[in-house]
């Protein structure tokens, strides 16, 4: 068609578009920039095409950076994470001094994410793959609960064939933890990811993860070191796209901690279904933006301790725990958005030191670069 008409910019955008799926960018590039240079060109066409070439920017670039904060309050019933006011001491009845008691509490909190992807270049679209996140909060009364938290994982993102679509991603972690201004815990170790496309509706995903990690006593918590040791993590699930507004995944996971105190190493398994739906929005704060996205989050987990702890019981420890959240989300600008959410944690246990229940509630504002 262009041998016979040059003239026609909708056919220079198909064709730029087609190179764009291959991922023949500059080629793609080339012909989105023929259909601009002509006059008269629609004022739809010019904003199809400057949204592709954007694209093609952010693909060929060299470095890629992303970013979010948010913040907000959380209300929970159970801030201290306390069991019932009756537990056992050497397997004899007591009651816990007012201290120690289920206290419930608000706090304010703060994160920030920063993905970091350097391309490696190439038609597969190899990269490395940095995240480093940042957690803050502060209780209004359970101080010592305040949380600092550092996170950072990276490592390269590698295909393993591009006609199949199988990603794989190791990597390499590290944490560090402080609760009230005290050090806390501080975790390293590696792990590694793996997608694999089954269908246009269904992705299998794996990770496995190993990690050592450190605890640090303190006058409030003289007894932290006893949680120091290993980890062992391992996850296997399946993500479903049903319709392009609806996205579900199913997985199970195992995990095994062997901890220097043996009556805190445990055996771990999981499942867990997520969900989430963009909706049409009963309220449009802006233009353009008509859905929010409503997120549904269910697990369970059943652990199974190596030792009896002295101190509390000859009877070795077993727990059934189920946390259920749920939360939507707003965009108030293309960047900006709210958002609301609420949460069920329940720890059942043969001993009733270890019983917890909290729910909580929470909001707050978001954005995104």
């Amino acid at each position: 068609m262009l041998i016979y008409n040059p003239k026609l910019p909708r056919v220079h955008v198909e064709l730029g578009v087609l190179y764009f799926r291959l991922q023949s960018y500059e080629a793609a590039r080339s012909y989105f920039q023929q259909a601009l240079a002509f006059p008269d060109v629609p004022e739809v066409v010019q904003q199809r095409v400057k949204q592709f070439l954007d694209q093609i920017d952010k693909a060929t670039s060299k470095h890629l950076f992303a970013f979010s904060v948010s913040g907000g309050l959380r209300y929970q019933s159970n801030a201290n994470s306390a069991s019932g006011n009756n537990v056992l001491v050497i397997d004899l009845p007591a009651v816990l001094g007012a201290q120690f008691q289920r206290k419930s509490d608000t706090n304010v909190f703060a994160s920030a994410r920063m993905r970091h992807l350097y391309n490696f270049g190439g038609q597969r679209g190899d990269a490395l793959e940095t995240n480093v996140n940042l957690y803050g909060s502060r209780q209004f009364k359970v101080d010592d609960l305040d949380i600092a938290l550092v996170s950072v994982n990276t490592g390269p993102i590698l295909t393993i064939a591009p006609a199949s679509g199988i990603k794989v991603r190791p990597y390499i972690l590290g944490s560090f933890l402080a609760l009230s201004a005290e050090p806390y815990q501080g975790t390293l170790g590696v792990g590694g990811t793996i997608s694999i496309p089954l269908s246009r509706m269904a992705t299998l995903d794996a990770e496995v993860r190993a990690q050592t990690s450190d605890y640090y006593d303190s006058i409030v918590r003289p007894t932290a070191s006893n949680l120091d040791g290993q980890e062992i993590f391992g996850e296997i699930g399946v993500g479903l796209l049903p319709r392009s507004n609806i996205r579900l995944r199913a997985a199970v996971s195992g995990r095994k901690v062997d901890a220097s105190a043996d009556f805190q190493s445990y055996d771990e398994f999981g499942v867990a279904l997520t969900a989430s739906v963009d909706v049409p929005a009963p309220v449009a704060f802006t233009k353009g933006a008509s859905s929010w996205t409503l997120s549904l989050d269910a697990r369970g987990f059943t652990r199974g301790y190596d030792a009896a702890n002295p101190i509390v019981s000859a009877t070795v420890r077993d727990e059934d725990e189920i946390r259920a959240d749920a939360q939507i989300y707003a965009p108030i600008t293309g960047t900006v958005g709210v958002f609301a959410g609420m949460g069920w944690r329940d720890v059942g246990s043969n001993l009733p030191n270890y019983r917890i229940e909290n729910f909580s509630v929470m909001g707050g504002v978001s954005a995104r670069f």
